[in-house]
């Protein structure tokens, strides 16, 4: 017999076309991934994927069968929610998913005002630097950087703010000029994994795309912003995560901005079926309220604010 778990990684497998990257986005083996894939096609006595050493195409069958239960996790999600939507007295789990630095800097400050108001209510928050497929992974909401391109979420902008390029003082100091995009990728870099790919606009105003050759990788958020601090490499960053760093002076954020599409709005998403939560509406609440103060970190760069690329 299947179980939910393997449901919900057919459904990741589907949407991501690989077992491999399947198992990535779930935080799981790709041992496991495959094996759940195995035990459901076992179970239905179907083949729901044509495999090749690269990719996984549905089968017309596993077309059919993604087409059906695609809705119905989505109704299992929303059953879970409803056994505690009561405005009254909010009861069961609430599972949300974020950056890092949204959780630590953003959401957990706000939460203990509302655990006292709901002391009933469970949270459970998977904090990663990566899309989560919401109903694949059993989310009932979450907060995302950047423009959106899952037209099957609701989405409310939180706050608008930009990527930038940032460095410790003491690294910049030994740099030359930052003026080119050949300077700044010839800079140490540190990473998150897919980041290694830049779009920048160079010195004629026009696109081009690069690759940075990063001297070290990690893959938190937090983590990225501590090795800028300690001047391990210059590093991307959402302005608003880190604000405390610039303000302090701990990082400097380079300017002129060389990346071609900076603008990275901050939005509430959730699924259309999670719309009449209570848990949800009032967690997207919370949310906004600790986004509200955010307009000044997130506003454009001033002539006194960051340090000119030299």
């Amino acid at each position: 017999m299947y179980s939910i778990a393997d449901l919900r990684t057919f459904v990741v497998i589907a949407e991501t076309g690989g077992v491999t990257a399947a198992a990535r986005r779930l935080g799981i083996s790709a041992a496991t991934a495959s094996h759940r894939l195995s035990k459901l096609e076992a179970a239905l006595r179907l083949t729901l994927f044509h495999r090749n050493s690269r990719v996984v195409v549905l089968t017309a069958e596993g077309q059919v069968f993604l087409d059906r239960v695609q809705p119905i996790l989505a109704d299992l999600s929303q059953a879970e929610r409803d056994a505690g939507s009561g405005a009254a007295a909010l009861t069961g789990v609430l599972r949300a998913t974020m950056s890092p630095w949204i959780l630590s800097r953003f959401i957990l400050p706000a939460l203990p005002a509302f655990r006292r108001a709901h002391p009933r209510l469970t949270f459970e928050f998977l904090a990663v630097d990566r899309d989560v497929s919401l109903v694949a992974e059993g989310q009932d909401c979450g907060i995302r950087v950047g423009q959106l391109e899952d037209s099957a979420l609701v989405a409310r902008k939180l706050c608008d703010t930009r990527r930038i390029l940032c460095g410790a003082p003491a690294l910049l100091d030994t740099l030359g000029p930052l003026d080119t995009p050949e300077a700044v990728i010839a800079a140490p870099w540190v990473t998150l994994p897919w980041q290694r790919r830049l779009a920048v606009r160079d010195a004629s105003g026009r696109l081009r795309d690069v690759t940075i050759q990063s001297s070290l990788m990690v893959s938190n958020s937090d983590m990225l912003t501590e090795c800028a601090v300690l001047g391990l490499g210059l590093a991307i960053k959402s302005r608003l995560a880190v604000t405390a760093e610039l303000d302090a002076g701990r990082l400097v954020e380079i300017d002129p901005n060389p990346l071609w599409a900076p603008a990275a709005p901050i939005s509430f998403i959730y699924t259309p079926e999670t719309r009449t939560s209570e848990k949800t509406k009032l967690f997207g609440a919370l949310a906004k309220t600790a986004f509200e103060a955010c307009g000044s970190a997130a506003a454009p760069a001033t002539q006194a604010g960051p340090r000119k690329r030299r």
